[in-house]
Order: C-alpha cells, then sequence, then structure tokens
C-alpha cells in the first residue's frame, strides 16, 4: 500500500477506535483471546514455529501461578536468530530460537523471560495498548473486520510493533518475580537474562531484538535485582528449583 493511503487508513482505523474507546469501551476478555489468536494464527503462518517441551512445561507452570491462570495460554518457538520473546493478548507467547541459544542450560533466565511475558498478558498490557490506540491502530477494526486482515499482516510482519511502555515494562518485571517465586524457581535468572542483554548490547550484537520491544537499561536491571533482593530475602528457607536446572 502507498504511504499516503496507508497513513489515510490508518487515520480511518484510529478514528473508529477513538469512538468507541472514548466512550469507556473495555476490551472484553473474549475480545481480548480472539484477537490474540488471529494475530497469532497470521505469526505462525508467516514463520517457522514449533513446540518445545522445555519452553511449554516452563511456561504452563508460570502461567498456572499467574494471576489470569484460566486463560488459553499457549508456547511456541520462532525459528529465527534473534534474542526476543513477544506475548499477545489472551495467551499466546513466542520465544525466538536466538533466545533459547543466549540462554542455554539457564533454564532460570528462561523461565524470567517467561515469567515476564506471561505478566503482561496476565496485567492485560497488550490489552491497555489496543485499547489506547497504541499498536498500530490495531483495536476496534480487529473484531469488526475493518481493515483487520491487513493491520495484523502488518504485525506479524514486524513484530517490533509489539512494544509495551516503560509502566508497563515495570510491572512485568515486578509481577515476574511474584511469579517465579509462587512456581519455586529461583527469580535471580531474570537479572542474570538482563546482564547477558547489556553485556551483548555493550559488544555490539544486533541479534537483540527484544531491547528494541522491551528497553533494557542499567537502571531497570538494578530495580529487578533490588525486588529479587527483597524477595529472595522473604522467602529464605523455602525451596526453590536450582537456576540451572532443567525442571
Amino acid at each position: 500500500m502507498r504511504p499516503s493511503r496507508r497513513i489515510a487508513f490508518l487515520a480511518a482505523v484510529i478514528a473508529t477506535f477513538t469512538a468507541t474507546a472514548g466512550c469507556g469501551t473495555r476490551i472484553s476478555r473474549s475480545e481480548e483471546i480472539e484477537i490474540g489468536q488471529r494475530v497469532a494464527r497470521e505469526i505462525e503462518s508467516r514463520y517457522r514455529t514449533y513446540e518445545s517441551p522445555t519452553v511449554t512445561r516452563l511456561g504452563q507452570r508460570l502461567a498456572s501461578v499467574s494471576d489470569r491462570p484460566d486463560l488459553p495460554y499457549r508456547f511456541r518457538v520462532i525459528d529465527r536468530a534473534e534474542i526476543n520473546a513477544v506475548s499477545l493478548p489472551g495467551g499466546p507467547v513466542y520465544v525466538f530460537e536466538g533466545l533459547l541459544r543466549a540462554t542455554g542450560d539457564d533454564t532460570g533466565m528462561l523461565a524470567g523471560v517467561l515469567a515476564h511475558e506471561v505478566a503482561h498478558i496476565a496485567e492485560r498490557h497488550a490489552a491497555e495498548q489496543i485499547e489506547r490506540r497504541q499498536w498500530y491502530g490495531l483495536g476496534i477494526g480487529i473484531l469488526t473486520g475493518r481493515g483487520a486482515a491487513r493491520d495484523i499482516a502488518t504485525i506479524a510482519a514486524n513484530l517490533q510493533l509489539l512494544s509495551y511502555s516503560r509502566r508497563q515494562d515495570y510491572e512485568a518485571d515486578r509481577e515476574a518475580v511474584r511469579y517465579l517465586q509462587r512456581a519455586g524457581f529461583d527469580p535471580r535468572g531474570l537479572v542474570r537474562f538482563f546482564d547477558l542483554l547489556l553485556a551483548r548490547e555493550r559488544g555490539g550484537d544486533r541479534t537483540i531484538s527484544w531491547l528494541r520491544t522491551h528497553p533494557t537499561t542499567e537502571a531497570r536491571r538494578n530495580r529487578v535485582a533490588r525486588m529479587v533482593g527483597m524477595a529472595t530475602t522473604a522467602s529464605a528457607g523455602s525451596p526453590a528449583e536450582s537456576a540451572h536446572s532443567g525442571g
């Protein structure tokens, strides 16, 4: 589509959504799930994806202790080299193969990433982005069919559009620490993942797509480390899964 037509199209979608969202419209649970599933189908038509027993096991374990355990969570791997993970409204979570390679056998790091993505879903962050028209005009159109196919295709082709606000990322970090503890994981794995990202970023690694959708700074890493320290102290003596175990 030519740029001028694309801008006009997006303006129409946003205007339509504003007319309803401005009246206090909130995406329902069923609509949230429907949006996520539609985008997930498009993603899987564009990229090779596969199920990883480890990713599914860890993800479902974390989802079961989240604040919305009844959602239809689904975990798959996208066969791409980037270090990234994305979550969609209502349950779908995708981890990139590059992230699995980067975390290696450190289950704690992988669990930390999955906990963060599950937290985005449980906190309705994706739904909020749609309600506030922050996700590329994706909103009421995806439910009514007005331009839905084109917007879904655009999102699936450029997953970096699925980004969150700084506040939402901070909230997801906080909830991730809680979920990790509830599920019996050592939450320090999330801190190690941030350390890995920051070290690779300083080294000029161009495969770190996660930094574009979840901006990571020293301040954010240190904030999580403080939360983990307080949480670890509070739960001293309780059993937690080894940071590098496969369980």
